[in-house]
């Protein structure tokens, strides 16, 4: 069973400090996570934070900006397709993400987010991470919110 997430943490200037949206779900060999949150981009937003804040032990600050887009043809793969990329970020470029600014439009993300280099002399990966997987992947829009449930390899 993974670490437990700190329960209170600011990522951006828009949110306040609350409780963590998210759970580990029981799983053999891997992390499992079931976020929910009152939006789509918060839960895209948690999510993030959930798999960063599982797999960093302390604070990186953040230094610089990245941008990206993604593309998908339904929600599932879009919400993929973006732990895949804050996981390529951080094990091919040290980029661990500190606050997100997206955006969406029909099954397009848009993001810049704020990032800071993991530095091995001073930073401290509590729990490897490595891909998002199909296994028991579910998106999906609640009467108030949005629920994922997804499975990542560590």
């Amino acid at each position: 069973m993974p670490p437990a997430p700190d329960t209170g943490w600011m990522f951006s200037g828009q949110r306040s400090f609350r409780m963590a949206p998210y759970r580990y779900l029981d799983h053999t060999a891997d992390l499992g996570l079931e976020i929910t949150s009152a939006s789509l981009i918060d839960l895209f937003v948690d999510t993030g934070r959930a798999i960063f804040e599982t797999q960093i032990a302390n604070p990186v600050p953040a230094d610089r900006e990245i941008a990206f887009e993604l593309s998908a043809g339904t929600l599932e793969d879009l919400f993929l397709d973006w732990c895949r990329e804050l996981l390529y970020n951080f094990s091919v470029r040290g980029l661990v993400p500190q606050s997100y600014e997206l955006t969406f439009l029909n099954l397009t993300l848009k993001a810049k987010i704020r990032v800071g280099l993991f530095d091995p002399q001073k930073n401290r990966v509590k729990l490897e991470i490595k891909n998002p997987t199909y296994h028991k992947l579910k998106v999906e829009k609640l009467t108030k919110g949005y629920r994922a449930t997804i499975i990542l390899d560590t």
